[in-house]
């Protein structure tokens, strides 16, 4: 379990003269919501990669191969046995065939056998939980940084646009998939033109997820520990830089 750990320099906010105390305190704490999301959403992700991994090279691999056999020869031999005129398998095969499958389909589900198709999608949707969660951290940072007179918050953002200068790009076209796979980019009036030929929507590459973005170029988003690490820091940063009183408080709370 990835864990952030978040020291508030005092317990209430001090702000200038004409800026909003409660509504930017609860704006830092959406952050910080937002920041153990991604750390919770990190570690499931993880965990998937490594699953996935084990499966693929665990030397029980052939050992459920052999299962997965066993058992589709013991459910056609009873499907076999309870038909009328067995000759009439081979006759219509393509149909007998087709029955054998759904039956041993239904015996995997009813033994909670979860579908590879389904397995295989669990990283991705981490992966892109991640995204946004780093996306939505930036837009409260950015609220801040817009509405207020604070030098430090203005600084801190250049600093996060700076560390993922291409995070607006991957999470605009993972949001807008239905115009990049039809070769639309900035406007639906021209085609991009792809790097090399290549359209890459939602690939997973180890910890990149990759996208081609509105400029037609391939670009991919680090969802890793390194990524929740620059963040949290440049959110302590964003703590510090404030005026506080009262005592210091940790977070999470144990």
């Amino acid at each position: 379990m990835f864990i952030v750990n978040i020291e508030y320099p005092g317990t209430w906010l001090e702000l200038p003269d004409g800026e909003d105390v409660s509504e930017l305190t609860s704006i830092i704490s959406s952050m910080e919501t937002t920041i153990t999301d991604m750390a919770i959403t990190l570690t499931m992700f993880t965990d998937c990669q490594q699953k996935s991994y084990l499966e693929h090279t665990s030397d029980n691999t052939e050992d459920l191969w052999e299962r997965d056999r066993q058992l589709r020869m013991h459910i056609e031999k009873n499907y076999r046995d309870g038909l009328d005129d067995e000759n009439d398998f081979y006759t219509n095969h393509e149909y007998h065939r087709a029955e054998t499958e759904r039956l041993y389909r239904q015996e995997k589900l009813n033994s909670g056998e979860v579908p590879r198709s389904y397995k295989n999608r669990f990283s991705f949707i981490h992966a892109h939980s991640f995204l946004s969660l780093v996306d939505s951290f930036y837009k409260y940072l950015s609220v801040i940084s817009d509405e207020t007179n604070l030098g430090h918050v203005k600084s801190i953002k250049e600093q996060f646009e700076e560390a993922f200068p291409l995070l607006s790009k991957v999470r605009n076209s993972a949001q807008h998939s239905e115009d990049r796979i039809r070769g639309y980019g900035r406007s639906k009036k021209k085609k991009m033109d792809l790097q090399g030929g290549f359209l890459g929507l939602s690939n997973l590459n180890g910890d990149l997820l990759g996208y081609t973005i509105d400029d037609g170029t391939y670009q991919e988003f680090s969802i890793s520990h390194d990524t929740l690490i620059r963040v949290s820091k440049l959110f302590q940063n964003l703590l510090n830089g404030f005026s506080w009183t009262g005592s210091i408080r940790f977070s999470p709370y144990i």
